[in-house]
């Protein structure tokens, strides 16, 4: 099938939400704001969907416009104008979801798990700079009302259709187009493994990066179970018990009760370091004695104290 675009008047129960959309939808003031302004002047900037098969209750899925149709229908619309694309792959239209989200956020507005979902995107086999410019073209194109919509955005301008995913691979150039290192990026394409409950602790501070990306490496049904053991928990981790949490899975599948004596700090967290005033143990050593000897027969003396009975206190 051709690529190309249409204008067609939807009605929304036609059109489904994208199937894993990475992005935090408008909730609260925002979203009141939204439906307002749409119940005074309508839905002004046309909706982006592609023809989709095999759903049974639906004939599109959305790309561009999430927020506004939610609002729509809070507003008492029955549908609105949309783009059409046909014969789109997954990874084109998981193109489209982004590009339309970084054209009205900057990267660094974004939350960390949607930082997480651009990043695995532009850092996989499926992504194109080339694809990626055309899309970028057409929708600055749409937004300033160009009528785009009997273009074809496969074609290309210029020679950048070809994928240059050897280009993109390398977390340290990736970096470089967000203002990060390339370890930086690692730790997002790790975050971008979570499950979903995990991901929105981490969006809402509840779990530290540290901990994400320990819990990033446990499989899909013990990060479910963590994330109950964290319901039930109702505190905010720190990063040693989640890498207890991580060393725990080694051994066999997690459980919310194995979780929770991790998080109750039974016997698993490690023992806080200890700082002496070397006015403590200075009068016992020769001056310029080196550290791991004054450390040596610190070990040695306090294992010999308490390897000696010691009477109960009455």
């Amino acid at each position: 099938m051709k690529k190309g675009v249409r204008l067609v008047f939807i009605a929304f129960a036609r059109i489904r939400q994208f199937q894993g959309h990475p992005f935090r939808l408008y909730t609260g003031e925002r979203f009141s704001d939204m439906v307002e302004s749409i119940r005074q002047n309508g839905i002004l900037m046309p909706l982006i969907v592609r023809r989709i098969f095999g759903d049974p209750a639906h004939d599109y899925e959305m790309l561009s416009g999430h927020n506004r149709m939610n609002a729509g229908q809070a507003a008492g619309l029955e549908g609105a104008w949309c783009v059409v694309k046909e014969g789109l792959s997954d990874a084109e239209a998981m193109m489209y979801v982004v590009e339309t989200n970084l054209l009205q956020r900057s990267f660094s507005d974004l939350l960390p798990s949607e930082k997480a979902a651009v990043l695995t995107l532009r850092y996989s086999e499926m992504f194109s700079q080339g694809k990626r410019n055309d899309i970028q073209r057409e929708l600055e194109e749409l937004e300033r009302g160009s009528g785009t919509c009997g273009s074809d955005f496969h074609k290309c301008a210029d020679e950048t259709c070809g994928s240059d995913f050897h280009k993109s691979r390398n977390r340290d150039v990736l970096g470089e187009d967000y203002a990060l290192t390339g370890r930086q990026v690692a730790t997002y394409l790790r975050i971008n493994r979570l499950c979903d409950g995990l991901k929105l602790r981490l969006d809402e501070k509840l779990l530290t990066q540290a901990s994400a990306v320990s819990l990033s490496y446990l499989n899909g049904p013990d990060q479910l179970a963590v994330h109950a053991a964290l319901l039930r928990y109702q505190r905010k981790p720190v990063d040693t018990q989640m890498a207890a949490v991580r060393k725990l899975a080694e051994s066999g599948p997690l459980t919310e009760h194995s979780i929770m004596g991790i998080l109750q700090n039974k016997g698993s967290s490690p023992p806080k370091a200890l700082s002496i005033q070397s006015a403590v143990y200075t009068p016992y050593f020769a001056s310029g004695t080196p550290k791991k000897e004054i450390e040596r027969v610190i070990g040695e003396a306090l294992a010999l104290y308490f390897s000696q009975p010691r009477e109960e206190s009455a």
